[in-house]
């Protein structure tokens, strides 16, 4: 018993110790063995770049060690090259705080303080950083910063002090000058930047670097004649100085010398930088010279096969050229090597979303959104890849998001202008073009927009003048367009049609220009000749769907279907032919057909407009309800500020499905996102009324019927002024009714309660 006893404790004690070594082992380590372990991992991850996991580490590293600075350092260090200052400003000043005497917190803290205009705090910097340069002397940064708190300072001596002796410790090394310069020159004081460039020069004869930094300022003081001779001094002591054939291809292009600036782009392209390599390509892009490009675009390939952005940026030069099919073939070999090449995705993404195939664009961006590739890029092909589903809410949010995330993206203000046209507010179109760079408000593109805007927001006198200016410098297609629009708001409708003719003869294929030359030509009683010009235009040029089109809508128009579906068939497989060939299947019975073209559609341009001629068809084809509401909240799911897709879901759940409270729901969203639209100002009116809630109908059949005389509106509010006994009324609305449309589907509905 007494040995079973002892056996039991021993084995006790066995567990137990084993225990203490679990425990010791799973909470091994002192805090400083912990601090190393994490401080360790963090520079493995500065080192390789990946400073997101990086700042992880060492903000661990600091838990663990409090009272140490050098983790508190390096975090502001990882800060700095994610280019947050703010959060790197505030390490450093903790570290400081911390370990007073740490001489890189010390640094980089008396660093920002030089970045500062307030006196105070160029003062408090000084001595530090002369500390500092004491026990590294050949530390040029350092140097520099000195430099610039003189500058501030208005020690313009003891700043040019600085820089010589910065200069004489690496001639080379232009940036402690360059910073200097430019404070000068932002404060205006061009006399301050040329004296420390010339004196720079003048004590460093032999340096390439510091010839081309006063041929730069040289520039920038319009000193050509100082310019052109420092860039030439340069390339005798460097031929190869980057940045003085830089700035001599900057004045040949300046002067109009096409041939030098080939020579000097060639010669750019054979230095060893690998953002030079495609120079020559691109200039010869540039000047037009789009297969000298392509030539020397896959000579600099074929030398340099493991760069992964030349292909990207040879695909962004064709796309450029137009030369689309050619673009699309680099991509496509882009992505066969690279699938994850964020470049080649987004302009994939962007030329899927040009030719309708909405559905490859919307992979490609969820790729790319999947890889977190957050761009301004992103944002502006997800707005258009919106805008072609008919979700322009959600395209004028992405448009805003771009712009924020970058001003100078030219298209997508353009973009976001042309929405806020078409939404009528003309005069915040008129702000976001304003907010323009001044080198974009010179170009073709802002002046056309500046023109519709103008004129759209009423302003007809700056519109003329806008104008007149605009085709002064082009009579092109756009530019005859605005001027053909203004006349038409003035009533100068033959002006309007001399000006559309001629820019209908320039570009036939203009949108613009074909819609508003049918309206004004109706008007003017001419339709016969436009239909005309139409079928000219479109036998000379039988590829441009945008003329067939047009034709076969004006055929259908005319009743003659066999003229309108060969347009719309030589227009190709566009969506507006589409359309219009399921329109034409429609009025003939053809409803299974017209259905089967837009499901093809769908496989690769599924949007709301598409969804609901479906819904259309399907109801002329007297489908069952499901059917139709399926493809009305599918549009909904496109576009969920789509207000008519929202009244016609609301009319078929009441009148088909008898699911009023549903359909109210709609109904009242509908009209809330469109109030002054009379027809879902009817809908809503028209489920009170079928709910018996006959007082609460009235106020919004009244409402409908006063913004559009239509025989519906008056056969609905006939029904309700019965139900509330106004007879009178009631009779009289009736016999408008009957008047304007015996035979309205509406009649039927009503009837009984006048006796027939």
């Amino acid at each position: 018993m007494f040995t079973n006893i002892k056996s039991k404790a021993a084995a006790c004690r066995l567990v137990v110790a084993c225990l203490c070594i679990l425990v010791s082992t799973a909470c091994s380590g002192t805090p400083e063995s912990r601090e190393a372990a994490r401080m360790k991992k963090g520079n493995e991850d500065f080192e390789k770049g990946d400073y997101r996991k990086a700042v992880i580490e060492f903000k661990i590293a600091s838990q663990n060690m409090p009272t140490h600075a050098e983790p508190l350092y390096q975090l502001g260090r990882t800060y700095q090259k994610l280019g947050n200052v703010a959060l790197a400003y505030q390490s450093f000043q903790k570290a400081q705080t911390v370990e007073p005497g740490h001489e890189g917190a010390r640094l980089q803290v008396a660093m920002y303080k030089v970045g500062s205009n307030r006196p105070e705090n160029l003062e408090e910097a000084k001595p530090v950083l002369r500390q500092y340069l004491a026990a590294h002397p050949a530390d040029t940064e350092t140097i520099g910063a000195l430099a610039l708190a003189e500058a501030k300072s208005g020690n313009k001596g003891e700043a040019l002090r600085y820089l010589l002796l910065a200069a004489d410790k690496d001639s080379a090394n232009t940036r402690p000058a360059m910073v200097v310069v430019a404070w000068y020159a932002a404060k205006n004081d061009p006399a301050a930047a040329t004296a420390i460039t010339h004196a720079l020069t003048s004590s460093h004869p032999a340096s390439a670097e510091l010839a081309s930094l006063r041929a730069e300022v040289a520039l920038s003081a319009h000193d050509s004649a100082d310019a052109n001779a420092e860039i030439a001094r340069a390339l005798t002591l460097n031929r190869g100085s980057r940045q003085a054939l830089q700035l001599r291809l900057r004045q040949e292009l300046v002067a109009g010398n096409t041939l030098g600036a080939e020579e000097t782009a060639k010669a750019l392209s054979q230095l060893p930088e690998k953002q030079l390599w495609s120079a020559w390509a691109r200039m010869l892009f540039s000047e037009g010279k789009v297969d000298e490009g392509i030539a020397e675009f896959k000579r600099v390939l074929a030398e340099h096969p493991g760069d992964p952005s030349l292909p990207d940026q040879f695909s962004a030069l064709l796309l450029t050229a137009g030369r689309r099919a050619e673009a699309a073939a680099v991509i496509s070999s882009t992505l066969s090597r690279l699938p994850k090449d964020k470049t080649a995705l987004l302009q994939r993404a962007s030329l899927a979303i040009d030719n309708a195939d909405l559905e490859a664009a919307s992979r490609d961006i969820r790729t790319l959104q999947e890889q977190k590739a957050f761009s301004a890029p992103l944002s502006y092909q997800q707005s258009r890849l919106f805008a072609a589903r008919g979700n322009v809410h959600r395209q004028g949010e992405l448009l805003v998001e771009t712009l924020k995330l970058d001003p100078r993206l030219f298209a997508a203000r353009l973009d976001l202008a042309q929405l806020l046209l078409s939404l009528g507010n003309a005069k915040q179109a008129l702000e976001t073009l304003n907010q323009a760079t001044p080198i974009e408000q010179g170009s073709v593109e802002h002046a056309y927009a500046r023109n519709i805007a103008l004129t759209e927001a009423g302003d007809y006198p700056a519109a003329r003048k806008s104008i007149d200016a605009s085709l002064a410098r082009a009579r092109n297609a756009g530019f005859l367009y605005s001027d053909a629009l203004l006349r038409s708001k003035t009533k100068d409708l033959p002006g309007a049609r001399k000006s559309l003719e001629a820019a209908f003869a320039l570009t036939p294929s203009h949108p613009a220009v074909l819609s508003l030359l049918g309206d004004v030509m109706s008007k003017l009683g001419e339709l016969p000749r436009f239909q005309a010009m139409l079928r000219e235009a479109a036998a000379k040029n039988p590829r441009v769907p945008e003329l067939q089109t047009t034709l076969g809508r004006l055929l259908a128009a005319q009743g003659n279907q066999a003229e309108a579906r060969a347009a719309f068939t030589a227009a190709g497989n566009v969506p507006d032919a589409i359309f219009g060939l399921a329109r034409l299947d429609m009025d003939a019975g053809a409803f299974d057909a017209a259905r089967q073209r837009l499901l093809d559609l769908t496989k690769t341009r599924d949007n709301a407009a598409t969804r609901m001629l479906l819904a259309e068809v399907e109801t002329r084809k007297g489908s069952a309800p499901e059917a139709i509401t399926a493809h009305y909240l599918r549009a909904l799911e496109l576009d969920p500020s789509n207000s008519q897709a929202m009244n016609n879901l609301a009319d078929t759940l009441a009148s088909r499905l008898n699911k009023m409270d549903d359909a109210r729901f709609w109904a009242e969203k509908a009209l809330a996102l469109d109030p002054d639209n009379p027809l879902s100002a009817d809908t809503v009116g028209w489920i009170y009324f079928r709910q018996g809630k006959t007082e609460a109908a009235l106020p919004f059949l009244e409402r409908s019927l006063k913004a559009k005389d239509r025989p519906t509106a008056h056969y609905h509010l006939a029904a309700a002024l019965a139900a509330t006994g106004d007879k009178t009324r009631a009779q009289k609305e009736y016999a408008l009714a009957l008047k304007q449309d015996p035979k309205s589907p509406a009649r039927s509905e009503v009837a009984r309660l006048f006796g027939q």
